[in-house]
C-alpha cells in the first residue's frame, strides 16, 4: 500500500463534471486511487466548466484546470463543412434501402477544391485538434508536478495528444508515466484510411514514442494491445488490458414490457456507427399486417454528424413507415438520458466496423437492466466480450432479412408476450469498474516501487 504523501498526476482533457463518457473511466479511478492514500492532481478541461485551480473535486483529488483554447474561425469552418456534409439527398422509392458507407477520399477521383479542403483539415487535425491544449497541459503538470511532488504521471486519450503531454512531461520531471489508450491511436487510422500512408507513418512515430519511453501501456482491448505488441515485442512486458466498466449499482432488471417495444440509442452517430441498416428492417417489419406500430418506439439522442446528421435521418426517414414511431433527440441531461432508460425495454448499441473497439457503452448497459440489440460484425471484439450473455441479442448488419427476423422476434416477446430477456446479475458482475481500479493500482504500484521493495515484498517471496 502505498503511503499518504504520494502523489500522481492524471493528464485527461475529459474528466468530471464533463458529461463525455469517456470522463467516466478518469473519474473513477482518481477516485479509487485517492480512496487508496494516493494523492491525485487532474489536469483537465474539466467540461469547460469553472473549476477553481487547486480545488478539491473529492477528497484527495486535486484539480488543474487548463481552458480550452478558443479558435472562432476554426469552429467557423468546422460549422459550415458539417452544413455542405448534411443537406438532405433524395430517397428512393419502394423497398427501404441503406445510404452508401462513408469512403476513404483517397479511391475516388476529386477536385482541386476539394483536395486543398480535405488537406487544410487533415493538416489542422493532424494527431488532433487538441494539441495546443495538450502544450498548455503539459506545462502545467511540470508545474504541479513539482509543487506537489509527483512521483508519477497517467496521461489518458483520446484525445491523443495528451499522451504526448504526459510522456514530455514526464521526461522533464524524471518520473515514470503511463499511457493509458482508450481507444487505439494509430490503428484507428491505419483502419479506416489504409491509403494515407504518409500521415500514417508520422503518426506512427509519435506513438512509439510515447510507447517506448512509458513505464506502462494500458488499453481497453485485447485486440488493439495485440497489435502494439505485434509492431513492437520490445514492449510485451508493460502492456496491459484494463477494460471499461460500469459505475453504477445494477438496476433492476425489467422483465415485464407492458406490451411495448421501446428502443434506445444514447450516444454519438458518427463515421460508420450507422443507424440506417436498422432503420431499414424496421421499415420492412411495419410493412408486415400482423404489427401494431403504435407499440413501437425507436429513439436516437445524442450528438449527429456528417451522413447521420438530423436533416439526413429526417430526410430518410420522409414518407416511409417508420417515421412515426422514431424519435430524434438532440444530447440531453444525464437526468434526462437515466429517464428515457428507464422507460426503454431494449437499450441499441452501434458498434459496426469498430474491430480494434469496445464501445464504453457496452459495460454501461449490461448492468441498466434491460435486454441490449448489439449490431456488430459476429468477428469483433465487442461481439465476443458480450457471447452467452443472455438478454443481449447480437447481429449482424449485413443481411437485412436477418436484422428484420431479429426486431420481428423482439416485437413478439416485448409486445405480444410482454417480457423481455434481461442479462442476469452473475453476468455483469464481472464488468464492474471496480475490477478495472484494481488492476490499475496494480500497475501504477508495479512502476512507483523501486524495484529493491517489490523484490522484498510478500508477493514477490511468496
Amino acid at each position: 500500500m502505498t503511503t499518504d504523501s504520494t502523489t500522481v498526476l492524471l493528464i485527461s482533457f475529459a474528466f468530471h463534471p464533463s458529461n463525455e463518457i469517456g470522463a467516466r473511466r478518469t473519474t473513477a479511478l482518481a477516485r479509487y486511487l485517492a480512496d487508496n492514500g494516493i494523492h491525485v492532481v487532474v489536469i483537465s478541461a474539466f467540461g469547460d466548466q469553472p473549476i477553481q485551480p487547486g480545488s478539491e473535486l473529492y477528497p484527495g483529488v486535486i484539480a488543474v484546470p487548463v481552458e480550452r483554447p478558443r479558435r472562432p474561425w476554426l469552429d467557423l469552418l468546422v460549422t459550415l463543412k458539417r452544413m455542405a456534409l448534411s443537406r438532405p439527398q433524395a430517397t428512393s422509392e419502394g423497398r427501404a434501402t441503406v445510404p452508401p458507407e462513408p469512403s476513404d477520399a483517397s479511391a475516388q477521383p476529386l477536385s482541386l477544391r476539394v483536395v486543398l479542403r480535405d488537406g487544410y483539415f487533415r493538416l489542422l487535425y493532424f494527431i488532433d485538434h487538441y494539441k495546443k491544449w495538450s502544450w498548455r497541459a503539459a506545462k502545467a503538470a511540470i508545474r504541479a508536478g513539482r509543487e506537489h511532488h509527483a512521483v508519477a504521471i497517467l496521461a489518458s486519450g483520446p484525445p491523443h495528444s495528451p499522451l504526448l503531454a504526459g510522456a514530455w512531461a514526464a521526461k522533464r520531471l524524471g518520473i515514470p508515466h503511463i499511457a493509458d489508450m482508450r481507444d487505439p491511436w494509430s490503428d484507428v487510422l491505419a483502419f479506416a484510411h489504409p491509403n494515407r500512408r504518409f500521415e500514417l507513418r508520422l503518426v506512427r512515430a509519435l506513438e512509439d514514442w510515447v510507447l517506448r519511453r512509458a513505464a506502462a501501456v494500458t488499453s481497453t482491448s485485447a485486440t488493439a494491445a495485440a497489435l502494439l505488441v505485434e509492431r513492437d515485442a520490445r514492449i510485451a512486458r508493460k502492456v496491459h488490458v484494463i477494460r471499461n466498466g460500469y459505475d453504477s449499482e445494477i438496476a433492476p432488471p425489467l422483465v415485464r414490457t407492458g406490451g411495448r417495444l421501446s428502443i434506445l440509442f444514447a450516444g454519438a452517430l458518427y463515421v460508420r456507427r450507422t443507424p440506417y441498416p436498422l432503420l431499414a428492417a424496421l421499415e420492412m417489419l411495419l410493412s408486415r399486417p400482423e404489427i401494431d406500430g403504435q407499440r413501437i418506439q425507436l429513439t436516437f439522442m445524442g450528438d449527429k454528424a456528417g451522413n447521420f446528421s438530423e436533416q439526413r435521418l429526417a430526410a430518410w426517414l420522409q414518407g416511409k413507415r417508420c417515421a412515426g414511431v422514431v424519435r430524434i433527440l438532440p444530447p440531453q441531461t444525464s437526468q434526462a438520458v437515466a429517464q428515457e432508460v428507464a422507460q426503454a425495454t431494449v437499450l441499441l448499441n452501434l458498434a459496426q466496423q469498430q474491430h480494434l473497439q469496445v464501445p464504453a457503452k457496452t459495460f454501461e448497459q449490461l448492468a441498466n437492466g434491460r435486454e441490449i440489440l448489439l449490431i456488430c460484425e459476429d468477428d469483433c471484439e465487442t461481439a465476443r466480450i458480450v457471447a452467452g450473455i443472455a438478454g443481449v441479442v447480437q447481429v449482424d448488419q449485413s443481411d437485412l432479412d436477418v436484422l428484420e427476423r431479429v426486431l420481428l422476434d423482439l416485437y413478439n416477446r416485448h409486445v405480444v408476450a410482454g417480457t423481455a430477456s434481461v442479462p442476469a446479475e452473475e453476468d455483469v458482475r464481472r464488468f464492474s469498474r471496480a475490477f478495472s481500479n484494481q488492476r490499475f493500482h496494480a500497475v501504477f504500484t508495479s512502476v512507483t516501487t523501486p524495484p529493491v521493495a517489490r523484490e522484498q515484498s510478500p508477493e514477490a517471496r511468496g
